[in-house]
């Protein structure tokens, strides 16, 4: 998510995390089936998002430009007992979960009232001794934690515990008591946060929420099923157990790396209808394992530039019109724009992956622009830093993580009917 975490130590030694995620069992206090829940991710330029303008629909066109957009989806929750409604990013990306908190000394201004986690009977503070101090920062017996993000901005406050419930569509509930999260008393309005409430970090580390969740009904396993670009007034689906699976799924490894808070996967090349490109990082290894990040919070694919180069070579080659030359209308920075280009002329295009060759739809490999007058792009970028895999090329694919095997899973679906 572009944030940068500074504290003295992020990540516990293997003794701290075995007590973190043994200490407090959690097990889910579930109305719903013994499978998990799913609840509704809106994304930002959504019209159901509280950042769309419907004066200026166009505004949000911009935020749409990579590398890494923070605060794609959101997420309403409630925290609490009794529970009080939360409006969140949520983030793979992310490591920690905080929302503002009363009292707040120096607070940026949110949508709906900040938590008061004095009116809430299972809120419990974090003390310096306990293992789920993960930043192991303190005022006085008070665990604190400190979270700073991109233009300075920040979130400062109280590491507590409280009870996290979620709910679906038809008003199912699923409740996590004692979640570790961040209480902020101090906070800088973030381009993560702008009017929300704070940030659920989905992340791979002890503070995200999914490593709290042990549940012996379905495991540590959550999924999410994005819709295309062209369908944002339906909603996106985020969940919590087991149903990420079934006929047609593509599975490959799931990597995480030490004092890194991202989801690798290991990307061996792509394919442009017949014409296979493979991911060379030098002369002597063909690739490298763990080599591009799965995000939620991307939007476009990024690659390293050589390689990017050669795939949009290839893809220039294959499709048999001449390309906009005006992309400034796409709002974005990517390079290979069409106007008006039949679905047919889009060339076929599969991501290889260890064990699973996971071929894209129209709307992953060259989606329309929003509000762009029928302008696609090749939705992909060249990158000289960290490759991401993004939102996009994920769309209209069920995405499923488990941490217990860890392993990904990619089904495609019409993330529309997801129920």
């Amino acid at each position: 998510m572009a944030v940068k975490v500074t504290l003295l130590n992020l990540f516990l030694s293997a003794s701290l995390i075995t007590a973190l995620l043994f200490s407090s069992v959690l097990l889910a206090e579930a109305k719903s089936t013994g499978h998990g829940l799913s609840t509704e991710i809106i994304h930002r330029a959504s019209k159901k998002s509280p950042f769309f303008n419907a004066a200026s629909p166009n505004s949000l066109r911009m935020e749409l430009i990579p590398d890494r957009l923070t605060g794609v989806y959101l997420i309403n929750f409630s925290v609490g007992t009794p529970p009080k409604f939360q409006q969140v990013v949520v983030d793979t990306g992310s490591h920690i979960n905080w929302i503002q908190c009363q009292p707040c000394v120096d607070c940026y201004k949110q949508d709906i009232p900040i938590f008061y986690p004095v009116n809430s009977s299972t809120f419990k503070p974090v003390s310096c001794q306990s293992p789920k101090c993960f930043q192991n920062n303190c005022q006085g017996s008070q665990c604190v934690y400190f979270a700073t993000y991109v233009s300075s901005s920040y979130s400062f406050g109280d590491v507590a515990t409280d009870t996290f419930t979620f709910y679906s569509a038809n008003g199912e509930e699923l409740s996590f008591p004692a979640i570790v999260f961040g209480c902020a008393h101090r906070s800088k309005s973030t381009p993560v946060t702008p009017m929300m409430s704070g940030l659920i970090g989905l992340g791979a580390s002890p503070a995200s929420l999914m490593s709290q969740i042990i549940n012996p009904a379905f495991g540590q396993k959550f999924s999410y099923c994005f819709v295309p670009f062209s369908l944002l007034g339906f909603p996106s689906k985020l969940t919590f157990g087991d149903n990420a699976w079934g006929p047609g799924s593509f599975f490959t490894p799931l990597i995480v790396k030490p004092s890194d808070v991202f989801y690798f996967l290991t990307l061996l090349g792509i394919s442009v209808g017949e014409k296979k490109l493979e991911l060379i990082v030098n002369s002597s290894t063909i690739f490298q394992e763990g080599n591009i990040v799965i995000d939620s919070g991307t939007t476009y694919t990024s690659l390293p530039t050589p390689f990017y180069n050669q795939l949009e070579t290839v893809v220039r080659e294959a499709v048999e019109v001449e390309p906009w030359s005006d992309n400034s209308q796409s709002g974005t920075s990517l390079s290979l724009c069409y106007k008006d280009l039949d679905g047919n002329d889009i060339p076929p295009l599969t991501l290889h992956f260890i064990g699973a060759d996971v071929p894209l739809s129209k709307d992953n490999i060259m989606p329309p622009m929003p509000n762009s007058d029928g302008l696609c792009c090749l939705a992909f970028l060249p990158t000289e830093n960290q490759p991401f895999f993004g939102n996009v090329a994920q769309s209209n694919f069920l995405v499923g993580y488990d941490l217990d095997k860890m392993i990904v899973s990619f089904k495609a679906t019409d993330c529309t009917k997801m129920a």
